[in-house]
């Protein structure tokens, strides 16, 4: 299993080196500015934004990019002033009504569209007319208001009322035989422009002006949608004072389909009425909300509209239908298999529960064990039940290194880094504000700045401490953990080395020898730097474990280092604690070295 690979592992510990072994402060009197100046510019940015709130400053730099945006928030009616559904969940809203939310800014029309053959001319459209053959002649006509169309040695023709298809046969058939010999071809030039009513219940009612090509559903976009009583599927489309057709919206929403979906005239009226029949679906539905249903709907429609039944619904379940019968609501059992065409009534609630345990979990073993791969998790399955399934571990296992990788703890991980991140942040601002540190170099906080930064990138493996031998396992329940799903387990081949790395004279990998300290291994490396801090020497274990040891720890007795440890020296850390950093840094590096080794004894 490649959970990460070999390049990442060595970007980390570069980056560990860099910190641990980068030159840090150094005393040179620059004014507070030329020390902001070296900040990156976002991390400047924020500096001087939490600098302006502690000091509770007027003024604030704002900066406005200017872009074209296609879509807008719509427009808040008085309705919606104090509760606004669409910037949370609206609990007596119908599904489809936070659709409206952003609406294209307009539908004028563009220099490269196509026109449909069933494309209506009207007045105010631009035709360009070609004549090839016996005569050769360009000309660009508007359809006037009467719907004439002037052609060059014919005159004008009237195209009121009919499609582009239709006004294109037209003109050929009066130049073949009008001129002889002579072809005639239309184009499309400008597109013109309509107005239409939307009334009744819209966002934003009133009247509109639209590109030729518009339709029902771009009108409603245009008006903002419509509001919470609004009805989504009976909207009328009215012309000349009779109804035309009626638009169901569900129809595009939930089947995709636009053949109710017509294109509108200048001076049509979309007219929007009130919702008249609503049903609830809850629970264990694909999408469970409150729907808008039409007259003579069954319970098998209000299904179809909530997506259907989730994977963990029995065919032994029941829905629990209930009514309003007079002064109260009834309450009424159907089974999923019996015949679901009976008829919804208003005020309807549909709900089903779904059996628990039906969801598909699974955990991946890799490395040296038996029968590595993908194991299904049974509810209950602790990690020796796992791999007892994978069959044990190889004679070259070893579980003192295994690396537990769990979702949560890495997301528990990441916002710590997140948490760090900001406290440096907030470290530099007091030291900028209180001028703690009358001036540093241009190198400074090159290491401090390049530290948050990676705190805010990385994304942490989520590594878990776990103690996975199989007798200790089998011995105490409590070692014995639950599983969860999408966890990882791996375990590496049985190391023969130690790691030693930071302020030593030699960073090397020494061969393991039992009873050795860590003084002597540290003594085979060369021994302590002159830059070195005794009282911060870090020891990661093959479980990941991360200790600091203190000197007291270093300087006498054996310490118990088994094969795969890490041993780490940080720099001094006297030019740090003058501005307070030490505290805050020290686990830092802790934690990112644990993580180094995690995607080490995984990549080897």
């Amino acid at each position: 299993m490649a959970i990460m690979r070999k390049e990442n592992c060595l970007k980390l510990s570069l980056f560990l080196s860099f910190l641990l072994l980068s030159p840090i402060f150094y005393a040179v009197d620059i004014p507070q500015k030329e020390l902001l100046e070296q900040l990156p510019p976002d991390q400047r940015a924020k500096i001087l934004e939490k600098m302006n709130q502690a000091e509770d400053l007027n003024s604030e730099i704002e900066e406005k990019f200017e872009k074209k945006e296609s879509l807008v928030e719509r427009r808040k009616d008085s309705e919606d002033q104090e509760e606004d559904p669409t910037e949370s969940h609206c609990e007596d809203c119908v599904y489809g009504y936070s659709f409206f939310k952003y609406a294209p800014s307009t539908f004028a029309p563009t220099d490269s569209f196509s026109i449909p053959s069933d494309y209506v001319l009207g007045p105010g459209d631009k035709l360009e007319i070609s004549l090839y053959g016996g005569t050769n002649n360009t000309v660009s006509s508007y359809v006037s208001r009467e719907g004439n169309l002037n052609i060059p040695l014919i005159g004008p023709i009237n195209i009121l009322g009919l499609t582009f298809k239709e006004a294109s046969n037209l003109l050929k058939n009066r130049v073949s035989s009008e001129l002889i010999g002579t072809e005639a071809f239309l184009s499309l030039k400008e597109l013109r422009s309509i107005s239409v009513f939307v009334l009744g219940e819209a966002y934003t009612p009133g009247r509109f002006t639209m590109s030729g090509l518009s339709s029902i559903s771009n009108a409603l976009f245009v008006a903002g949608g419509i509001n919470k009583k609004g009805s989504l599927r009976n909207i009328e489309v009215r012309r000349n004072n009779k109804k035309v057709t009626t638009f169901d919206f569900y129809d595009f929403l939930l089947r995709g389909s636009l053949d109710t979906d017509v294109r509108l005239l200048d001076g049509d009226v979309i007219f929007i009425p009130f919702i008249e029949n609503t049903v609830k679906l809850g629970g264990s539905f694909k999408r469970p909300y409150l729907y808008e249903f039409k007259e003579g709907e069954t319970i098998k429609d209000a299904i179809y509209l909530a997506g259907g039944f989730n994977s963990n619904v029995l065919a032994s379940s029941k829905l629990e239908l209930s009514s309003i019968e007079g002064s109260g609501r009834s309450l009424k059992y159907i089974s999923i298999d019996d015949d679901l065409s009976l008829k919804l009534t208003n005020g309807d609630s549909i709900n089903i529960s779904g059996a628990s345990g039906l969801e598909v979990k699974t955990i991946s073993v890799s490395g040296e064990v038996m029968n590595p791969g993908e194991y299904s998790i049974q509810k209950g399955d602790t990690i020796l039940d796992i791999l007892n399934r994978a069959g044990g571990y190889t004679e070259e296992g070893y579980s003192e290194g295994a690396v537990f990788l769990r979702k949560s703890t890495a997301k528990l991980q990441k916002d710590g880094f997140i948490r760090s991140a900001d406290e440096l942040e907030k470290t530099l601002v007091n030291i900028i504000s209180e001028g703690s540190i009358t001036g540093l170099n241009e190198y400074s906080l090159v290491p401090i700045t390049s530290l948050i930064e990676k705190l805010r990138l990385i994304e942490p493996l989520g590594r878990q401490v776990v103690n996975v031998d199989l007798l200790e396992l089998r011995s105490d329940p409590y070692t014995n953990f639950r599983v969860e799903d999408k966890d990882q387990l791996f375990i590496p081949k049985r190391p023969n080395t130690v790691s030693i790395i930071g302020e030593v004279l030699n960073s090397s990998s020494q061969r393991y020898i039992p009873g050795l300290s860590m003084k002597d291994y540290l003594s085979l490396s060369g021994g302590l730097s002159d830059q070195a801090d005794k009282n911060k020497i870090f020891v990661i274990f093959p479980n990941g474990q991360a200790k600091i040891l203190k000197s007291s720890f270093f300087s006498g007795s054996r310490n118990n280092i088994l094969p795969g440890s890490t041993i780490v020296v940080a720099r001094d850390s006297k030019p740090w604690d003058a501005i307070k950093l030490t505290e805050v840094i020290t686990p830092i590096l802790a934690d990112l070295a644990q993580s180094a080794a995690a995607i080490a004894a995984i990549s080897d």
